[in-house]
């Protein structure tokens, strides 16, 4: 079987999507492991002010000690995918399609397949 461009660039894209959403997971839990207070009431927030985000790109909140509120955006990133880790169950997915896509593209490459 010959080898395609659409295989081959959608290694690449697997490949840019992973590292990204690696160093994206990393930077958001250690965030909300450092920043985000989460009250008896079950209300998060970020401890100090300025509030920080966690979309689209982590940012840190600024240095003064005040709760401050989180937006829709970043309560709904900190609710539902970094508290119950369904970031890191993703990424996990996502890579075992990367290392399958890479598997493909040498396979076919090596003629194997």
């Amino acid at each position: 079987m010959k080898l395609g461009n659409r295989e081959v660039s959608a290694a690449v894209v697997f490949v840019f999507l992973s590292t990204y959403l690696t160093l994206y997971t990393v930077q958001a839990h250690t965030m909300a492991a450092r920043h985000i207070y989460e009250g008896s009431d079950g209300k998060a927030s970020w401890r100090t002010t300025p509030a920080g985000s966690l979309f689209p790109l982590p940012r840190e909140p600024g240095m003064l000690q005040a709760l401050s509120s989180m937006n829709e955006a970043d309560l709904l990133i900190y609710r539902y995918l970094i508290k119950p880790w369904t970031l890191i169950r993703l990424l996990v997915l996502l890579w075992a399609a990367t290392g399958l896509s890479i598997f493909i593209v040498a396979a076919e490459k090596m003629g194997v397949a």
